[in-house]
């Protein structure tokens, strides 16, 4: 194909610093409009309404950032990024500087004309950065209003990772490990069914969806099996004329169709002149049309209209990066591309570099260690094999490669690898960008918790409001959307379906790495290069540090970052910054250092690496900003603390977590006698209380946490003469936005305890409920897990009620004496996983259990051998039906 004119873009440069630094801004304003600490004022309402409106403004201007001209804001976004951070460190010290002091019992008059003084700079400084965003507002306008939303238009190169449109190569690519999937796209293609279906192959960037493509492409047998057949490579900033002008142009030469008739060259055609003659050569003929690295579902809606079904079995085959494009053409399920395994990686890395010859024994171990580098990606294997091919074949050369793999990646081809990698960051949207680059704190091959990861997007202010919307919803969604775009790969499913955890490819965090580095978005250093360099780590928004050793020690440093992220280590000294939001490590820092980051947002400690840490729950109101606490271990001796009453005076409080321990929490109403008012505070932001102890729901209580998703209580050792109504618990009925709750206690729960009806996951312990009054459990509308142990139902025999537990997906049963259980298939319709374990008595599972089409999995631990009996049965009987998706684990002691 020849080299074709383009529409393509100018700017290279990266919006993404300038629009987090521009959300993290403006959260911190919303905070101090809606809840500004009670201590003092700090702007008032027209400065921060004015602020707001300045940064809505530019917001929306760098979400547009991409249709403008580099020469036109050069260097724009560098000053936004810079004025943001400077509002923001204004704002934070001056929050600081107010809590520390009024925090003290002295008021000296000194004192006072400090704070007259620190007040009066405080407004000059704030009101200077307010004039340069106004300032940038004003050129941002000038660039609009004089038209400076333009595109160049310029020649590229077919051969270029991020061509616009180009045609496929007439040369065969080597493919190894993809033998099967060529079967199946080929199947697709030349099956039975005449209509126009549309195949997509679908996968992350250099996983081989171009060269399967290519190959199904130029084989003989589909050569010969379709009239016509073109290829057209997309990318995001398409133009359909283009697109049209390219596929007309590729079907002449393929026909030898030069200057006939219906075939002459138009003059400045129109777009409907293009589309008809299109659609007009390929009506009545049996055609393929390859639309390559597809980037997004409109440009498909924008020209299939030109593709006529003649009924006859043409296809249209789409390679794409983003699933959820994929997933939009329904006549075929999308064929999802996979890693290749060890012995493929090998294959290809031999084909490449030795050709038919095989590789030297010397070579074999370094070679297979740059191929495990590579994390099975063909484009990975294919480039670095390249490098090697046309370099010196030493072992010195080629150890050197092993031990910086990366390196030589981006070296190999003129950084070919990565640019390819790079084109899935550059087409993110902006508010998308912060997410990735975030990904970057993890270390190579770290299983990441969703349910940290969302935490910690939240904390860090990178997530772009959407009114109606909780801030935990946005970042679900937008990690949704990179899984979708093959940037993120899920890892692990938790009980109800939901994803628990992910995993990010190593040259993909490499990535966001070297991207988050040259924004200046955050910053990794090994422990080594600090102990070797200066001893102040400054100028740095989120820092995180990584040992190169398990004994390594790091030595007194001072730590000048907004997050920081460390591995285990010791320091006999670490200052920390006054400012510092995120505080995610471990035995790091004295206590008396903590005590004071009055602005910390995200707090996460092991009480055994800081027995005395607990005490600072006594002053959590002096943290103003605090979102989310969560302690990760057992404190020695101590299994239940008191939290202060001004909790309740917390409405930036999301999630307040220990999984080992306890926490009391006090009567909202002793905080409103304290200070001898009526009004309080409404939680509206708390969505995890997990453990409580003793907890009573009275009526103020819930009505001040109405968002309450997430609850984990227990009851323990209160007298009968109390009981159950002096704890209120049939008030937990109305949380209504109720979706996980554990409830253990050592005392028989009322009969018909009512629960909410929006639970999803519901687990009892101890609580001694009967079988039948299971009932209220049963008829909860919305309930897909139930877990059942050590005691929490008493009796011998379970008789569910038909048509309950309608939506039960996951049932686990542990430490209960059932004996005789009774169902069939009506009683658990979608039930997809049962487990089962330290059920000695149970006497079989009920045979209609294993008819429950959706089941796909039983697990037993240490029950009779009669129930495990009857689970292989179970599997026995469904695999002479057919069904070999039931898998049955039986595991003994």
């Amino acid at each position: 194909m020849p080299v074709k004119s383009t529409l393509i873009l100018i700017n290279q440069r990266s919006e993404m610093a300038a629009y987090a630094s521009l959300l993290s801004l403006g959260h911190i304003l919303d905070q101090l409009l809606q809840h500004p600490p009670r201590q003092r004022a700090v702007l008032d309402k027209a400065q921060i309404h004015s602020l707001l409106e300045k940064i809505s403004f530019l917001q929306d201007f760098l979400e547009d950032f991409p249709l403008i001209r580099a020469d036109e804001i050069q260097g724009l976004e560098g000053k936004i990024a810079r004025s943001a951070h400077a509002a923001e460190d204004i704002i934070e010290s001056r929050v600081v500087d107010q809590i520390l002091q009024n925090s003290k019992d002295e008021r000296r008059d000194m004192q006072k004309v400090i704070e007259e003084i620190g007040s009066t700079l405080f407004s000059q400084d704030l009101q200077k950065v307010i004039e340069e965003i106004g300032s940038m507002k004003k050129d941002v306008m000038k660039i609009k209003e004089t038209g400076g939303i333009k595109i160049m238009e310029q020649p590229i190169k077919a051969a270029t990772a991020g061509s616009f449109i180009r045609g496929a190569s007439n040369s065969m690519n080597t493919m190894v490990g993809f033998d099967k999937d060529l079967i199946q796209i080929m199947e697709k293609l030349t099956g039975q069914n005449s209509s126009l279906r549309i195949i997509s192959i679908v996968g992350m960037g250099g996983i081989g969806k171009t060269t399967l493509a290519t190959n199904v492409y130029h084989d003989p047998y589909i050569v010969q099996h379709f009239h016509v057949h073109a290829w057209v490579t997309i990318s995001q900033q398409y133009s359909w004329h283009e697109i049209i002008l390219a596929l007309l142009k590729d079907i002449r030469v393929l026909n030898e169709c030069r200057k006939e008739e219906g075939c002459e060259e138009i003059t400045q055609p129109t777009d409907d002149e293009l589309g008809e003659q299109l659609y007009k050569s390929l009506s009545g003929i049996k055609y393929l049309i390859v639309m390559d690295d597809l980037w997004s579902i409109e440009c498909w809606n924008d020209i299939k209209r030109f593709f006529p079904d003649n009924n006859n079995g043409s296809r249209v085959m789409i390679t794409t990066r983003l699933t959820n494009v994929a997933d939009d053409f329904r006549s075929c399920t999308p064929h999802q591309l996979h890693f290749l395994d060890e012995d493929q990686s090998w294959a290809l890395f031999c084909d490449k570099v030795f050709g038919k010859e095989s590789c030297p024994p010397e070579f074999k171990e370094v070679g297979k260690t740059i191929v495990r580098n590579c994390g099975a990606l063909p484009l990975a294997i294919v480039a670095i094999s390249g490098l090697l091919a046309k370099s010196s074949r030493t072992l010195e050369y080629w150890e050197c490669v092993a031990n910086d793999t990366y390196a030589a990646l981006n070296m190999g081809g003129d950084g070919h690898c990565f640019n390819i990698l790079s084109l899935s960051y550059k087409h993110l949207p902006v508010h998308l960008k912060p997410c990735f680059l975030y990904m970057a704190i993890f270390p190579e091959d770290h299983e990441i918790r969703i349910s940290r990861l969302v935490k910690l997007w939240t904390t860090e202010g990178i997530l772009k409001p959407i009114r109606s919307r909780s801030l935990e919803e946005i970042a679900e969604d937008n990690l949704k959307e990179l899984i979708e775009r093959n940037l993120i790969m899920i890892h692990k499913y938790g009980s109800r379906n939901k994803i628990k955890t992910c995993i990010i490819h190593d040259l993909l965090r490499d990535l966001c790495l070297r991207e988050a580095q040259k924004e200046k978005f955050l910053r990794v250093n090994m422990m080594d290069s600090l102990n070797n360099h200066s001893r102040i780590i400054d100028n740095k928004r989120r820092l995180i540090i990584q040992r190169s050793s398990d004994k390594e020690e790091c030595r007194p440093l001072v730590f000048d970052t907004h997050s920081l992220t460390c591995g285990e280590f010791k320091s006999t000294a670490v200052k920390l910054h006054r400012l510092l939001r995120a505080l995610n490590l471990d035995d790091t820092c004295s206590y008396e250092e903590i005590l004071r980051l009055v602005n910390s947002r995200f707090i996460d400690f092991n009480p055994l690496l800081f027995p005395n840490m607990l005490n600072t729950l006594e002053s959590l109101s002096l943290l103003w900003n605090l979102q989310t606490v969560i302690i990760t271990g057992q404190s020695s001796g101590l299994k239940a603390i008191k939290l202060p009453a001004e909790i309740w005076e917390m409405p930036q409080l999301r999630h307040l977590k220990w999984e080992l321990g306890y926490f009391y929490l006090p009567d909202p109403l002793n905080i409103n006698n304290k200070n001898g008012r009526g009004d309080f505070l409404v939680l509206k932001n708390l969505q995890t209380l997990s453990k409580m102890q003793n907890v009573r729901f009275t009526d103020e209580v819930v009505h001040r946490i109405p968002n309450i998703k997430k609850l984990g209580i227990t009851y323990r050792r209160f007298s009968r003469c109390i009981g159950w109504n002096y704890y209120e618990v049939y008030n937990l009925a109305r949380l209504r936005n109720l979706k996980s709750l554990l409830l253990d206690s050592d005392n028989n729960l009322p009969q018909n305890l009512c629960f909410p009806q929006s639970l999803k996951k519901l687990t009892l312990k101890h609580c001694g409920v009967r079988w039948e009054d299971l009932t209220v459990v049963g008829s909860l509308p919305h309930l897909e897990v139930l877990n059942l142990s050590y005691h929490a139902v008493r009796g011998r025999k379970w008789n569910p009620v038909e048509g309950q537990f309608l939506e039960l997906k996951c049932l686990r049963i542990h430490h209960i004496d059932l004996v005789e259980w009774i169902a069939d298939n009506s009683h658990f319709p979608r039930l997809e996983k049962l487990q089962l374990g330290r059920l000695p008595q149970l006497k079989e599972i009920p045979y209609g259990i294993g008819e429950i089409h959706t089941l796909r999995s039983i697990w037993l631990f240490c029950c009779s051998d009669s129930a495990k009996s009857s689970a292989e049965k179970i599997k026995e009987e469904q695999q002479n039906l057919g069904n070999y998706n039931l898998r049955v684990h039986v595991h003994v002691r």
